[in-house]
């Protein structure tokens, strides 16, 4: 019937290469989705850490022209929501689930004395940063341990004579 004339020839996909195909696919969408919680754990990590930055240089702010006296200072202790903004009152908190308190810092002012104790320096004195997150809806801490503790030294920079010049004066924190 059709003796000279040729049928274009159709090619197409067989199963096997389908299937072998979607196997890759979906051998590599396992993979990527098996990153998932990896990069959103390191992308709450960097958030945590920009917001302690802001957090310990609120509270940094804070202490200047405070007492330079050894103990917990009056504004211990402080907090702060998920982005490190202060919270003035954390029993006034309007939103409890987008304003509640998720940090929070405590002060401590201390001598400084061993072999750490620099010569000539009297009114040097150590200030600890103590950071505590996740924390409950009262603002106590889910963990005992601090996840964050820096330690640095602060002083008055008054001269060494302060007291002869003014007797009742009381060096303040200053930076």
């Amino acid at each position: 019937m059709n003796a000279g004339k040729s049928f274009p020839r159709v090619s197409a996909f067989s199963l096997v290469e389908v299937t072998f195909s979607m196997a890759i696919a979906a051998v590599a969408l396992l993979a990527i989705i098996g990153m998932l919680p990896q990069a959103m754990e390191m992308s709450r990590d960097s958030a945590d850490r920009t917001a302690i930055g802001t957090i310990m240089e609120d509270a940094h702010d804070r202490m200047e022209g405070l007492p330079l006296e050894a103990g917990v200072p009056s504004v211990s202790p402080l907090f702060y929501d998920q982005r490190g903004r202060y919270i003035e009152d954390v029993e006034q908190v309007e939103d409890p689930l987008l304003d509640r308190a998720f940090f929070r810092l405590e002060l401590n002012i201390s001598e400084i004395e061993g072999a750490n104790a620099p010569e000539h320096i009297s009114d040097l004195k150590a200030a600890e940063m103590k950071i505590f997150w996740p924390l409950r809806d009262d603002g106590s801490s889910i963990d005992a341990e601090p996840k964050v503790r820096i330690s640095y030294y602060i002083n008055a920079l008054t001269g060494p004579d302060w007291q002869l010049i003014e007797p009742g004066f009381a060096p303040k924190i200053e930076f």
